[in-house]
C-alpha cells in the first residue's frame, strides 16, 4: 500500500447508510469518491470464507459479514483497517493486516 487512505465498496455502503437525507447521502458520496477504492472479487469472498472457517474452530465465526468482507480486502491490498471495533481484532487471528484501534 502507498500510505494513503482507501475504501472498499462494503466501506462505502457503511457509510453511505448513515445518511439523514438525500443531500447529505450526495455530500458523502462526494466526499467517499476522493479516496481510492480497493477492488472486491471472487478472491476477497474466497478469502472471507476461508477465515470465517478458521474462525469456527474457535468458536469466533460469528463476526458481522462487512467486517469479514473487510479484513480479507485489506489482506488481499496489504492494507491496514483504521477501526472502533473490536471484531477487527478478532480478525487478525486470521486475515494479515494490520488493525489500528483509533
Amino acid at each position: 500500500m502507498d500510505g494513503g487512505l482507501c475504501l472498499c465498496a462494503l466501506t462505502q455502503l457503511e457509510i453511505l447508510f448513515s445518511a439523514r437525507s438525500p443531500e447529505d447521502y450526495e455530500a458523502l458520496q462526494e466526499d467517499l469518491a476522493l479516496f481510492r477504492t480497493l477492488r472486491m472479487g471472487a478472491e476477497t469472498f474466497a478469502a472471507a470464507l476461508s477465515g470465517q472457517r478458521e474462525l469456527s474452530r474457535s468458536g469466533h465465526h460469528r463476526v458481522p459479514l462487512p467486517d469479514l468482507l473487510i479484513a480479507a480486502c485489506a489482506q488481499q491490498h496489504a492494507a491496514a483497517v483504521l477501526h472502533v471495533n473490536r471484531h477487527f481484532d478478532t480478525l487478525r487471528e486470521v486475515f494479515a493486516f494490520t488493525a489500528v484501534r483509533l
